[in-house]
């Protein structure tokens, strides 16, 4: 059995975070970002609080656009058009989910792909300039881990995770086959595999008797259990890991970290 090894979220992202505000130092203009959050989600404001706390930490002016149940959803479309054209505004994202009585894909297919820095048009299947942050952060992992050359396998084909990061894999040349729900039991059908990422949200869904020795096990998915947040992979899968991200402070983290070098490199990702 290899010694473990294990993905530092918080040091990932407390790196990225540091290079991301020595650049901003130097730029005449700080870069700004603009969130829509759509209808009153107290776990949606909870992350909103967190990018914001983050953004200003990294020296990025950071814009928040509420918008309620009441509100026009023309006028969410019209204000996204407008910060499209915006000179001032360097990218848009919504947190997702949006209130039920508007049409998420509409709302996602009015920002701009220069401007669409949390991927969610990619995860659409349109065009864009970035891959989403969860995706960046998971191609990260697997970058540490040294085991993208192995056989990989993508559990979950949800819109914000699975889809994307599968299509970005394929895009980076990555090989990886994918099972849902739908492939039947996955008890028997992840032993013969190296690299295990999962994003289903379902906690402790890959336990330690279904993995090989010595497997990479990167979580995405994220559940809450009596106040706890869970990963997919059940704890007891660590020890038999070569290299595994922790939940929480695995993914996560970076993933944040992730949408603001989409903001500041702007790079084409897609």
């Amino acid at each position: 059995m290899t010694m473990n090894n294990f993905f530092d979220g918080k040091k990932i992202r407390d790196q990225i975070l540091k290079e991301l505000a020595d650049k901003v130092a130097k730029m005449d203009q700080k870069p700004t970002m603009a969130v829509f959050l759509v209808g009153n989600n107290p776990v949606c404001e909870k992350y909103v609080e967190l990018k914001k706390k983050l953004a200003e930490k990294a020296g990025i002016q950071f814009c928040l656009y509420k918008f309620t149940e009441k509100d026009c959803e023309k006028d969410i479309i019209d204000s996204i058009e407008f910060l499209n054209n915006d000179s001032e505004t360097d990218g848009i994202m919504i947190q997702i989910p949006v209130a039920g009585k508007f049409d998420r894909d509409k709302l996602i297919r009015a920002i701009s792909p220069k401007k669409d820095i949390d991927g969610l048009r990619y995860c659409l299947g349109f065009d864009s300039d970035f891959y989403p942050p969860v995706v960046k952060a998971i191609l990260e992992a697997l970058e540490q881990s040294r085991a993208r050359d192995k056989k990989i396998l993508v559990i979950g084909k949800g819109f914000l995770v699975g889809t994307p990061l599968l299509k970005a894999l394929k895009n980076e040349g990555i090989k990886a086959d994918s099972f849902d729900r739908r492939n039947g039991d996955i008890s028997n059908q992840i032993k013969g595999y190296d690299v295990i990422i999962s994003a289903t949200g379902q906690a402790g869904i890959v336990k330690e008797d279904m993995i090989k020795d010595g497997a990479v096990l990167i979580d995405a998915g994220t559940a809450e259990e009596n106040g706890e947040l869970k990963g997919d992979m059940d704890v007891s899968a660590y020890k038999k890991a070569s290299y595994y991200t922790p939940v929480p402070g695995g993914i996560g983290p970076v993933t944040v970290a992730m949408l603001f070098q989409n903001l500041i490199r702007k790079d084409h990702s897609s």
